[in-house]
């Protein structure tokens, strides 16, 4: 997943968790088409139409949030991005009776297509929920003749979606007609175990080969029981073109899920938990190593500012207090913590907070300046926990 995406992410997965003690969290979804002064117009109307609301907290609290997010785009220049722009403000005070109305801007990662103004007690955000939808999913499958566990792997994280325990009775040592009619048995018993696991795979994974979202399966686990379901199961021949490789480990169990997928970094190559898991190692690698990196949140920002900073991993649970300003006086826009009182251009004190910026947001707008790159950590995997622990959550792959 690119750095917009997942900023893209992180900032729908904030606001799904603000809620509004009345009807005043406002959503404006902008296309790039939208005449500027029509929104402009609409958002100085909604304004004297709010001073209808009969409760004088309620319309205090809408008219500040439109009163924000006029001067927002003022500030701005209402420039609208080519796939358009999503706009929220409202009071999200935990507290009732107090009032911290903030604003949110998100720059949707597809063509924005739906044009609406919405003041609810939450914020509207199904349009823009949609274009989360993923489209690499690859199907992991742990397989031996006792058990078989299923599971999709879609961008960082996998998931069981199936378990499934065979018939098969253990081999016996007897020999003469008993011993063939008991391996006979056993063939059927297999047999109809190959069956509903390919049952399985197919009910799972066919609806989406059909959308267009599926990339491929793995097959693992000890032994030719593997190949022998692919062979002589009934998977839809859609499925069978989708095979990426066999592997042999150990176990079958959910242990075999997270094996398979350690052991298929080749195969899995373009999956984003392998590319993830490979940038942490070489960042590892270059600070034993080398002295190519660097970590520590005040040493990545400084190599960042000076232009040595070619990559830049945050920790997806990284947490700082910043913030964009703009400065009334002098008319610069800056980042800094959300406390500051002064510009840092001028020394006015009359600036204001435009929006509070999460810490991938933070590192994303600063490197964008020196053409940095920026990577998300997850912490789902154990590299990503000790990249976390051990780094701080922050670290660069330096130029020089």
């Amino acid at each position: 997943m690119d750095a917009e995406t997942e900023i893209f992410k992180r900032k729908l997965k904030e606001l799904r968790n603000y809620k509004g003690k009345h009807t005043e969290l406002i959503s404006l979804y902008i296309p790039n088409n939208t005449d500027r002064s029509g929104v402009m117009n609409q958002l100085t109307n909604e304004v004297s139409q709010s001073s209808n609301i009969k409760s004088a907290i309620t319309r205090k609290n809408v008219q500040g949030a439109l009163r924000k997010l006029i001067q927002y785009l003022k500030v701005t220049d209402f420039t609208i991005p080519k796939t358009g722009l999503a706009l929220f403000c409202g009071n999200v005070s935990e507290f009732e009776g107090r009032t911290d109305i903030q604003m949110f801007h998100v720059i949707p990662v597809k063509d924005l297509r739906v044009k609406l103004y919405r003041c609810d007690s939450d914020f509207y955000l199904d349009p823009l929920l949609e274009m989360l939808a993923p489209n690499n999913i690859y199907g992991i499958v742990a397989i031996d003749n006792r058990e078989a566990t299923l599971a999709t792997l879609i961008g960082k994280a996998y998931r069981i979606v199936a378990r499934l325990n065979s018939n098969v009775p253990g081999k016996i040592k007897a020999g003469g007609q008993s011993a063939t009619r008991f391996e006979h048995l056993r063939e059927e018993a297999a047999q109809e175990f190959y069956t509903r696991i390919s049952e399985k795979i197919n009910e799972i994974f066919v609806p989406l080969v059909q959308e267009g979202k599926f990339k491929g399966f793995v097959f693992g686990g000890p032994g030719s029981t593997k190949k022998k379901m692919v062979e002589r199961g009934l998977l839809d021949y859609r499925l069978k073109d989708k095979i990426i490789g066999f592997l042999d480990n150990t176990y079958t169990d959910e242990s075999g899920i997270k094996e398979i997928i350690d052991l298929s970094e080749d195969m899995l190559k373009e999956s984003e938990l392998v590319k993830e898991k490979q940038e942490i190692a070489n960042f590892f690698e270059k600070v034993v190593k080398t002295s190519l990196a660097t970590y520590g949140l005040n040493e990545v920002v400084q190599a960042i500012k000076e232009g040595r900073a070619s990559k830049v991993l945050v920790s997806e649970d990284l947490k700082i207090d910043q913030a964009s300003f703009e400065c009334n006086s002098c008319n610069k826009s800056f980042f800094a913590n959300t406390d500051t009182s002064v510009c840092p251009s001028c020394n006015s004190k009359d600036i204001e907070e435009i929006e509070e910026l999460d810490a991938g947001e933070y590192f994303y707008e600063l490197a964008k300046k020196t053409g940095t790159e920026v990577m998300f950590i997850s912490r789902d995997t154990s590299e990503g926990q000790q990249f976390y622990n051990a780094f701080g959550g922050v670290g660069a792959i330096l130029r020089y």
